[in-house]
């Protein structure tokens, strides 16, 4: 039988997705319940994991509390993180490019 969209629980399908929920101060009986309830749950209070926070929100803000939604803003957080992340590599290869020609400098004649 396939789930219809009430029977979907978005907050449950984050909570069992994310790397390490187990260590969240998160009951995902009582607190993965909606996403109202998560959303609740994680910005009532500092749960040690601003990823999973942010995550949440986005999904019910951004994403409307949706599938589609959630598809939305998390391949768009993905982009997000993915330009950040090469903008980083790009540094640290023009750092290390640097580095290797300062040392031939100092280790010129």
């Amino acid at each position: 039988m396939t789930k219809t969209k009430e029977q979907i629980n978005i907050a449950r399908i984050v909570y069992d997705a994310y790397p390490h929920s187990d260590l969240l101060p998160i009951d995902p009986e009582q607190d993965c319940r909606t996403l109202q309830t998560l959303l609740a749950r994680v910005t009532g209070e500092n749960i040690g994991d601003s990823l999973f926070r942010f995550i949440v929100v986005e999904i019910v803000e951004g994403g409307e509390s949706t599938l589609s939604g959630a598809i939305r803003v998390l391949e768009q957080a993905r982009a997000d993180v993915e330009a950040v992340l090469q903008a980083v590599r790009n540094l640290e290869a023009d750092h290390t490019a640097d580095d290797c020609e300062s040392e031939s400098e100092v280790n010129k004649p």
